[in-house]
């Protein structure tokens, strides 16, 4: 349909899983991609999935808990498009541990990528898009915002912090005319386990799409999607 013709699109962790996911689903809707991650092999794979659907790609390898790195990254953006239109916050790793062994390292490299990332990511768009006069910001949460297990202390503050983090993004651009949104994903993948529900990429995709695809008046702030037979009230 390419709801999205003309936009650029942002989207960092984009070198595999659920950040290959949503790029390639943007990119079938017109955007223009640029894709960050460490991993340069996944980027190009990415790419080359982005360009069978007619949409350009721009591959900026990015350790996002780098700050000149993500100050290089909004740049490399600019240089290329000259306009941000769409960022995805999508980068995040998952370490776990009972509270009374967890390494502190372990701890602050989890914030790092899953809370601190994001908001340097957000803070060079918001100074983008503030000028262009609107846009939108969409952060890949998690339903452990919502519900958290044991022996998950770092992962679950991040993306109590996203959550946070994305209220206070979409009060500030309100008068910018900018949104913001967080998904909230379930168990995600493309290779389903018998004994764990699952829901496929495209699906959390098609979710991103759908927020991305708002008119610039109306904002998804929330969406929480996970497998209709995976846990969730009351999991433990």
């Amino acid at each position: 349909m390419e709801r999205l013709k003309g936009k650029v699109a942002l989207v960092t962790g984009a070198s595999r899983g659920i950040g290959r996911a949503i790029a390639v689903a943007l990119a079938h809707e017109g955007d223009d991609l640029v894709l960050a991650a460490r991993t340069v092999r996944g980027l190009k794979q990415t790419a080359a999935a982005i360009a069978d659907c007619g949409a350009v790609a721009e591959v900026v390898p990015t350790d996002v808990t780098s700050e000149p790195q993500i100050e290089t990254l909004f740049a490399r953006t600019m240089e290329r498009f000259g306009r941000l239109d769409i960022l995805v916050n999508n980068a995040g790793i998952f370490e776990n541990g009972a509270i009374d062994q967890l390494p502190t390292e372990t701890w602050d490299r989890v914030i790092a990528v899953n809370l601190r990332a994001p908001f340097l990511c957000t803070r060079a768009a918001f100074r983008i898009i503030k000028k262009q006069g609107g846009g939108r910001i969409i952060n890949i949460g998690s339903i452990s915002a919502q519900r958290v297990r044991p022996n998950n202390a770092p992962y679950s503050c991040a993306k109590f912090g996203i959550v946070g983090l994305t209220h206070t993004t979409a009060l500030e651009g309100r008068e910018c005319g900018i949104t913001c949104g967080c998904l909230h994903p379930g168990i995600t993948g493309d290779h389903a386990s018998s004994n764990i529900p699952m829901m496929p990429l495209k699906e959390v995709a098609a979710a991103a799409v759908f927020m991305a695809c708002q008119p610039p008046d109306v904002n998804v702030l929330e969406i929480i999607q996970l497998p209709r037979d995976q846990p969730y009230i009351g999991r433990g």
